[in-house]
């Protein structure tokens, strides 16, 4: 399989101008406070009635201890607009205790009107399944309709898929772009199953990876100017109008689901020593 910069390249040059189809949804880590950025959210709200989009809440990395009234209203007009929202939800690799956990999951639940939930920090082994196949049992108890993305930043056993709607597999610097090769399994997949997040990218790149990532078959993407341990996930990037446009005109091709068989053929890409330890 091609690394992930070739497919994005490629997708960029023989995508733009094409015609219109199932866009590719941004997914955008909003842990940015509505209360004092009322003009960036104003922005996700406008953007949810013109094209797909889901929204992460962070309130106080995860849930907080009381309703936030700032995130009920700028859920609610996200959600109005047509866009979709999911909460974040830490677990340390599967190390956080299950039951603060599912306490928290329960917090937004009781707290906010979501579609979803974002679980940050999913293991790529096959050991730590059980962990997050109950998670995702807990989640569909309390609601089915509810979604389930996993945010692992790299591919994992092929076990996760039957967890999560949707894997992010690649979370990473921009510079890392040509160090990620795709699963083998991803092809055999629909986009809509996988989306990446990239940081600290400028114009150029972020406009090869949005128009790339159908071909890299991604269904939900994000990008942003925004740099590690400093304004990560803080702000919509600089180019935002951009890459919104770059979205919208970027086209899917649905690959059917496999067979159990196929599936279970699927296989791991090993990324090496580079994986990222981090919190939000």
């Amino acid at each position: 399989m091609k690394p992930l910069v070739h497919l994005l390249m490629l997708g960029a040059g023989t995508l733009a101008g094409s015609g219109t189809a199932q866009a590719v949804e941004l997914l955008v880590p909003a842990y940015f406070y509505p209360g004092t950025h009322t003009a960036q959210w104003q922005q996700l709200t406008d953007t949810a009635a013109r094209q797909p989009l889901s929204v992460i809440i962070n309130p106080d990395n995860g849930a907080g201890q009381a309703i936030d009234a700032s995130h009920s209203a700028a859920i609610t007009a996200l959600r109005a607009a047509g866009g979709k929202v999911y909460a974040y939800v830490g677990t340390d690799w599967g190390a956080r205790s299950f039951s603060d956990v599912t306490q928290e999951i329960d917090r937004y639940l009781d707290w906010y009107a979501i579609d979803g939930f974002f679980v940050d920090e999913v293991s790529e082994y096959a050991a730590d399944l059980a962990y997050f196949t109950d998670l995702g049992a807990h989640v569909r108890a309390a609601d089915p309709a509810l979604g389930l993305i996993g945010n692992p930043g790299t591919p994992t056993d092929i076990g996760y898929l039957d967890i999560f709607d949707t894997l992010v597999i690649f979370e990473e610097f921009a510079h890392h772009l040509g160090q990620f090769t795709a699963p083998p399994y991803q092809s055999q997949f629909d986009a809509a199953r996988f989306g990446l997040l990239l940081h600290g990218a400028d114009a150029n790149t972020m406009t090869s990876v949005i128009g790339g990532a159908a071909a890299a078959n991604f269904g939900y993407a994000f990008v942003t100017d925004g740099v590690h341990n400093q304004n990560l996930w803080q702000g919509l990037p600089s180019y935002w109008d951009a890459e919104t446009l770059a979205a919208r005109q970027a086209i899917l091709s649905p690959v059917p689901e496999p067979a159990p068989a196929a599936m279970l053929l699927g296989g791991l890409a090993v990324l090496g020593a580079w994986r990222r330890r981090r919190r939000p």
